[in-house]
């Protein structure tokens, strides 16, 4: 049985692990999810929101016209005496009171002049909540850079894996010639050229699982950033940032919540205030459609008018404490975060030396594992030692350095995540 390797098939190979999108160029793809333009159309929904509570500093302006018909003729109904054979009888009397036809027009003018500062609250309480969804925006865009940043990684360390697996396909090949040598000049037998061939079909196998697994993740960031990825480019030197848990916009967000709960404490206590409205109209009642006729009353019913509003009302007092508590939760929660946010950035920085201690450590084994495997490669070809202790060696030394590149990719992940938890960008510029 004879391996072979089509000509120009390195070539093919090799362009896959030296092109691809850096992680860099993917970040700028962020903006070009669909789950952060969801979000950003919550923002414009919340402006929206806002100017409508705007409008109620400019009072509001209403317009009927109206029509209606009586099915009888409206009468108003009294007691009266009449004449009647020489004397007054008293009788029922019916007097017309309009038309069956009816019309009316109005302009209203309605505006509050003092309601306890609920308007003004109302507005303060829509702009903050713009705010929170301006700021929900740049959360999810900080979660979907480390989610990225998690798979870009990942994608990485399968990419080196297969690479590694190539190398050692390359080894075997070489191997098996050797052995094909040495069983002709009777060396060795035939069961040692074999059990190298097997540990080849084993190794390609190997890679078309890793293949199939590193386009599975290619998918997953192709569907976060809404666009096709097909390669990743290598991973980038990212130095740790100073921390700032302030800039955080998750942690703006609590901070925010707790502006909110302030303005909802403001406007349950807008309620123990008396309000005063005040409202002008336009008002005209006739017969015709111009409503310039009226048989039996003025045309013109224009008015101003000024209302006093004043609730005695226990649930006020039940909405204000609600209110209240609603601010301590928030204060308490926000408290509780910061803790949180803390305690995970710590860990990362534990995890960064502790991956890095296992660097150093892969390193070296690799140093060993190539020794070792330049020492069996040498004794096979004198026929000195065994095809199982030649493909341990190669496979060693593949997964060797498969760890090398997976722990790299860790690092290069947790030093992101570090600097995203700390409040910074993911890299310093």
């Amino acid at each position: 049985m004879k391996l072979k390797i089509k000509n120009g098939m390195w070539l093919l190979i090799f362009p896959l692990f030296l092109m691809g999108e850096n992680f860099d160029e993917l970040v700028k793809l962020i903006d070009n999810s669909n789950s952060v333009k969801i979000y950003e159309k919550n923002v414009e929904i919340e402006e929206h929101k806002l100017k409508k509570a705007r409008a109620n500093n400019f009072g509001k302006v209403d317009i009927s016209y109206g029509y209606n018909h009586f099915f009888e003729e409206p009468v108003i109904k009294t007691k009266a005496f009449v004449p009647a054979g020489g004397s007054f009888v008293l009788r029922d009397v019916k007097q017309q009171m309009g038309e069956k036809n009816g019309y009316l027009f109005e302009i209203r003018y309605s505006y509050p002049i003092f309601t306890g500062f609920l308007i003004s609250n109302l507005i303060k309480g829509e702009k903050l909540k713009v705010i929170q969804e301006k700021l929900k925006v740049e959360n999810l865009k900080r979660d979907l850079l480390l989610k990225s940043g998690e798979l870009y990684s990942k994608i990485y360390a399968l990419k080196s894996q297969i690479k590694a697996l190539q190398d050692a396909k390359k080894s075997l090949i070489l191997a098996r010639e050797k052995g094909e040598a040495l069983f002709k000049e009777g060396l060795i037998n035939r069961s040692n050229v074999d059990e190298i061939v097997a540990k080849y079909y084993e190794i390609e196998a190997k890679i078309a699982e890793v293949e199939a697994e590193k386009k599975s993740l290619l998918n997953n960031l192709s569907y976060i950033l809404n666009k096709k990825i097909a390669s990743v480019g290598d991973i980038e030197n990212v130095t740790l940032k100073e921390k700032n848990f302030q800039n955080r916009p998750d942690v703006k967000i609590l901070k925010n919540t707790l502006n909110l709960a302030d303005v909802g404490v403001k406007m349950a206590k807008s309620n123990f205030y008396p309000k005063l409205y005040f409202a002008a109209g336009l008002k005209k009642e006739g017969d015709n459609v111009l409503v310039d006729e009226n048989s039996h009353r003025n045309v013109d019913n224009s008015y101003l008018g000024l209302k006093v509003e004043y609730s005695i009302n226990g649930q006020d007092r039940e909405d204000l404490e609600v209110a209240k508590l609603n601010k301590m939760k928030s204060l308490i929660s926000y408290k509780d975060y910061l803790k949180r946010v803390e305690s995970d950035y710590k860990n990362d920085i534990l995890m960064l030396k502790a991956l890095k201690n296992r660097l150093n450590a892969s390193l070296r084994e690799i140093e060993a594992r190539k020794s070792y495997y330049d020492f069996i490669a040498s004794k096979f070809s004198e026929g000195l030692a065994d095809s199982v202790d030649l493909n341990s060696a190669v496979s060693k030394l593949a997964e060797a350095k498969a760890k090398r590149d997976y722990i790299k990719s860790e690092i290069f992940f947790y030093t992101i995540k570090a600097n995203v938890d700390g409040g910074g960008k993911w890299r310093s510029e």
